[in-house]
Formats: structure tokens, C-alpha cells, sequence
């Protein structure tokens, strides 16, 4: 059995729930392909929550200095806020460790670009957790869009991208609001969820963006707005924006999110559409994907009176197992499963076995999606300008 000690940094919720629990139930699959995650140390800056933690997941230790715990890992699991990822994923490439990094990958381009530069030259694995691939709605219309159901036979598609979220309106002294961990603010917590999604979806990349940014003052009723083109917004965070992406071929997709949406906790919706057909998914109905078939895979047209929308179950696996789910038909996998989904395959790539279906994202993925996320932050500072990605 091959064993992978791991150094898990940070320990709020992403190293102290999401990461841990993901990596415990992928031992359960992987462990009968002969190898296995070992939670071996976790570090952070609180010594209680640490061992609050180590009782919690069963790790061996914990520690207040990450850096003394580099050599004895195989695996380092980068958790801690965004201005934190370059030095600990640097240090950790240096060292020779395969390294997962939470997303954004950086604070800014600049940054991912040095990130995944090293990556490069350690020549290690490396994941970003966009966790949402392992959604199985995700898997289901990456299939459905990738294997001709949606696309006709010029490519040509639209789309619309929503992440909202109404916790912005009580205050913002969560870290994501801090202009230090990333001028990008909303852009790269969930925008760069939005862009990896579509574009795994698709399998085709954004070129081109015009956005709109905002950033608010004060709380709850006595929420203001500001441009982010306005000079009072400049050296905040990004709250909210909208954003128009272009790809190659002349389509186009609307990306949309803030965490000013009043009623909303996480309403995260990918709507794509092709001239055979579309696809819709909520993450708050995450059981079903919706499917629209105008056109069959063989080219046949659907009657009319039998076109319509297909509730797609995610519990059925369908017999060949891309959906990431583990349970009987009916009982549906939830978010901390999508976590799962990423380790399984990291872990048999780690083995030497990937998956030949699926690549977890790497380094070099997550910049070009940050790449994107740079595009809409610095379209936005020019009140739309239509804005190239730059090639990374």
C-alpha cells in the first residue's frame, strides 16, 4: 500500500471541514487500488482549533510552524488565505512535494504565473480544488456537451453564469473582503469558479471580456453602490460584477456574482446552449440537470410536440461510473463529495494510474483561469473595455 503523509495548512473551512473529510472518503476507493492519503500533521496559528482539528480527522500532530513540517511530507494541502499561497506552495515546490492549493490560486496573475512557473520546474503533481468538476452535474454535461448533444456542427453556443450570495450585506470582515488577499475580491473567490466550470464544461477557453465591477459601502438597507471605475473604488476589493466572455469562435457566455443578492446563500447556475440542445444546473438542486434535445446525436430532428426539458437524475450512475456517485439511485452525493472526486483522482495519479477520463486541474490550469479573472477585474477599472486574457 502506498502511503501519502499529509501537511495540511490552514484550518478554517476549507483545511478544517472540506479538505480533511474529502480526503478521508477517498481513502475508501483508493485504498483498494493500493494507495492511501495519511492525515499526518496539521499547522495553522491557533493552537486550540489545531487540536480541536487533530481529535476531529485523527492526525498524528499538529504544529504552529508549517515550515518545519515540510520535510516529513509527501502531500502539502495549501488552505490558508490567498496572500499566503505563493510563499507556502513555493516553499513546498521547492522541497520536491506534490502540492494542492486551495483556489484562487494567487492574489493577482503576476503571482499564479510565478506559482505555476515553479511548478513547472519542480515537475511534481499539483491540483487546484475547483471542486464544482466533481459535481455530478458538472460530469453529467461535460459528457451531454462534449459528446455532440448540445453543440451542433458550427460550435456555436451561449451561455449564462450566476453565483450569488447575500452574506456580504451584514458586513464585510470575512478575509475575502480584504483588498490584501487580491484586488479581484468576489472575481476570484467565485468568478474563478464560474470561468473553470464553463470552460471544463465546454473545453474551450474565454479570449476576450467586457465588465462591469462594483464595489458597496455600508451594511444591510444602507448598502451604497460604487463603479468600480471610480476612483473611490480603486485599492478595494471587488463586491459584485458582470462580465461578458467572449471564446474563439465567436461565441459567448455572461458571467454575474456578488454577495449582495438578498435571499440568496449560494445560488450557483450554468446554463449552456447549443443548436442540438441545451443544459442547466443549479447547485441548489444539485440532484437533477436539466436537458433540452432539439437535434439527436445522429442528426435526426425531435418532433416538436416531443421536445421539452429532461430532468436528469445524478444518483444513476448509468454504468459507467463519470458521475461521482458512490450510493444507490436516488440517495445523491452533496458538495463535501465533490471534494472526494478531486482526491480519488489525485490519489491514483499519485499512484502512477490516472484516470484517462479525467485530469485534475493543475497549477498551470488555475492561472489561466486567473488569467480570465484579471481580464474581467481589469476590464472592469475601465468601465467595459472590451479586454484580451492574456496568453500564460
Amino acid at each position: 500500500m502506498k502511503q501519502v503523509k499529509v501537511l495540511m495548512i490552514g484550518q478554517g473551512f476549507m483545511g478544517g471541514i472540506t479538505h480533511p473529510r474529502g480526503i478521508l472518503e477517498a481513502n475508501y476507493q483508493l485504498r483498494p487500488k493500493g494507495v492511501e492519503f495519511v492525515l499526518d500533521c496539521v499547522a495553522g496559528t491557533n493552537a486550540e482549533k489545531l487540536a480541536v482539528t487533530q481529535q476531529a480527522y485523527g492526525y498524528k500532530r499538529t504544529s504552529t510552524s508549517w515550515e518545519k513540517e515540510l520535510g516529513k511530507a509527501d502531500l502539502v494541502v495549501v488552505t490558508a488565505p490567498n496572500k499566503e499561497h505563493l510563499p507556502m506552495a513555493q516553499a513546498a515546490l521547492k522541497a520536491g512535494k506534490a502540492v494542492v492549493c486551495e483556489k484562487p490560486l494567487a492574489c493577482n496573475l503576476e503571482e499564479a504565473q510565478e506559482m505555476a512557473a515553479a511548478a513547472k520546474k519542480a515537475g511534481v503533481p499539483t491540483m487546484v480544488t475547483f471542486c464544482y468538476q466533481g459535481a455530478p452535474g458538472a460530469l453529467e454535461a461535460r459528457r451531454l456537451v462534449q459528446g455532440g448533444a448540445v453543440l451542433g456542427k458550427s460550435g456555436y453556443f451561449e451561455g449564462t453564469s450566476e453565483f450569488l450570495q447575500d452574506w456580504g450585506r451584514g458586513g464585510r470582515t470575512n478575509f475575502r473582503f480584504a483588498a490584501e488577499q487580491g484586488l479581484g475580491g468576489v472575481i476570484e473567490d467565485l468568478g474563478a469558479h464560474q470561468v473553470d466550470l464553463v470552460q471544463f464544461i465546454l473545453g474551450k477557453k474565454v479570449v476576450e471580456v467586457s465588465a462591469q465591477t462594483r464595489v458597496y459601502d455600508g451594511d444591510g438597507e444602507d448598502l451604497k453602490m460604487i463603479a468600480g471605475s471610480d476612483k473611490k473604488a480603486k485599492g478595494r476589493a471587488v463586491d459584485a460584477f458582470d462580465a461578458i466572455a467572449k471564446f474563439d469562435n465567436g461565441s459567448a457566455i455572461t458571467f454575474r456574482s456578488n454577495r449582495t443578492s438578498t435571499g440568496h446563500k449560494a445560488f450557483f447556475q450554468t446554463m449552456l446552449h447549443g443548436n442540438r440542445g441545451g443544459v442547466a444546473w443549479e447547485l441548489e438542486d444539485q440532484a437533477y440537470l436539466k436537458f433540452y434535445s432539439h437535434t439527436r446525436t445522429d442528426g435526426a430532428k425531435v418532433a416538436s410536440r416531443e421536445r421539452g426539458w429532461t430532468n436528469i437524475h445524478l444518483s444513476d450512475p448509468g454504468g459507467d461510473g463519470h458521475l461521482n456517485t458512490d450510493t444507490v439511485p436516488g440517495l445523491i452525493n452533496g458538495y463535501l463529495q465533490y471534494f472526494r472526486w478531486q482526491y480519488v483522482q489525485f490519489g491514483l495519479q499519485l499512484l502512477g494510474k490516472p484516470d484517462k477520463a479525467y485530469t485534475p486541474p493543475t497549477f498551470a490550469d488555475a492561472c489561466q483561469v486567473q488569467a480570465v479573472c484579471d481580464a474581467i477585474y481589469r476590464s472592469g477599472v475601465e468601465d467595459g473595455k472590451l479586454t484580451k486574457v492574456a496568453k500564460v
